[in-house]
């Protein structure tokens, strides 16, 4: 059965995982949008989302270590404060998945992710 589990494990351990979403989350900050499978997609708007909203308001000494410590780089958390700052007013939904052609390999669906202005 499949209760209480929340998180998809896309067929790694935990922290695999988490770096990959880390690295994710440093490109999309970087380059303002990835392309990458929709399962991934997906997952990562559930991890960037949150920092975003975390990266709003006053930016205290612990919400800057918060942040630190998901991202892979410490500076992409003066980036992502002016990504928060750019949607002070906005309620939530900061990224946008656009469908893609799938893979020519295993024909795996995949999706463009981009920070909405």
């Amino acid at each position: 059965m499949k209760h209480k589990n929340k998180v998809k494990p896309l067929g790694r351990k935990k922290a695999a995982r988490c770096s990959m979403f880390r690295n994710l989350s440093s490109s999309l900050i970087r380059e303002q949008y990835v392309v990458t499978t929709e399962t991934k997609g997906k997952e990562l708007r559930r991890y960037f989302e949150p920092l975003v909203t975390a990266a709003k308001g006053e930016l205290t000494l612990t919400k800057r270590r918060k942040l630190i410590s998901k991202l892979a780089h410490k500076e992409d958390v003066a980036a992502l404060v002016e990504i928060a700052s750019e949607n002070e007013k906005r309620p939530g939904g900061y990224l946008r998945l656009i469908k893609l052609p799938p893979t020519i390999g295993d024909n795996s669906p995949t999706v463009k992710v981009e920070l909405v202005k």
